[in-house]
């Protein structure tokens, strides 16, 4: 009988036993969800700075205000350029993005050039600042944005002209505004910091006129175009996250 009863108390424990460890396996197994990666975004404003080169795009005349038929020549120089940008992005859709950005810096352009056929004279210069207003509209490919600028520029232009049997000589300075026109590739190697490669052609195509009229002694300076190739580091931030 006492071994029957041992048999029973085991059979009894083994069940038990048994039933707790199903119990275990239905039970759900909670484990730690993997913190979620943050999703890359161009939207916020930025800062940051940049430094090229710029060269024009064709020779610069004045006319000779003795002699119309004379037209000096001459080629303005290359130039260092270089200087701060700031704008702001915002990225749609979701591969799109739209956005504003100026720049200003320092570009420093002149050129000297005498007539052939005249004791004619002429200097340009452009400078010694500039500054371009432009809106962007790029395609984004995950940290690499792809984008197309335009809007309008400003810079000074000093012009004169010496020419004549006495060596008389005019001189003009003002500030003109032209277009701004280009591209580049910027990517983003970080979540605040990007780099940057960018070409912008700053049309500046028109005469300026000047001298003295009343007299019938006028000189016109025929100005092109300019071509800059820079590269940048942008500094981003968003004013929202700051808001909250």
């Amino acid at each position: 009988m006492r071994k029957i009863s041992l048999l029973v108390v085991a059979a009894t424990s083994l069940a038990l036993i048994g039933t707790a460890s199903a119990a275990d396996l239905a039970r759900p197994v909670y484990t730690k969800a993997a913190p979620m990666m943050p999703v890359w975004s161009w939207t916020g404003s930025y800062i940051g700075g940049y430094v090229g080169g710029a060269f024009s795009t064709n020779n610069y005349t004045n006319t000779d205000p003795f002699n119309v038929t004379a037209t000096p020549a001459y080629k303005l120089n290359s130039s260092f350029i270089g200087g701060y940008t700031g704008g702001y992005n915002y990225q749609f859709a979701p591969n799109w993005l739209i956005g504003y950005e100026s720049e200003t810096g320092y570009i420093h352009m002149k050129g000297t050039g005498a007539s052939a056929v005249a004791p004619a004279f002429g200097t340009a210069e452009i400078g010694n600042f500039y500054s371009a207003w432009t809106a962007r509209f790029g395609y984004v490919a995950d940290k690499s944005l792809f984008y197309a600028k335009g809007g309008v520029v400003l810079a000074r232009f000093d012009t004169g002209i010496y020419a004549g049997p006495a060596g008389v000589g005019f001189t003009n300075h003002e500030y003109e505004l032209g277009y701004a026109a280009g591209g580049g590739w910027e990517y983003a190697f970080d979540p605040k910091w990007s780099v940057k490669a960018e070409y912008l052609y700053l049309g500046f195509d028109r005469n300026f006129t000047y001298g003295a009229p009343t007299l019938g002694l006028t000189s016109t300076s025929h100005f092109g175009g300019i071509h800059t190739a820079k590269v940048g580091l942008n500094y981003k931030w968003d004013w929202f996250s700051l808001l909250r």
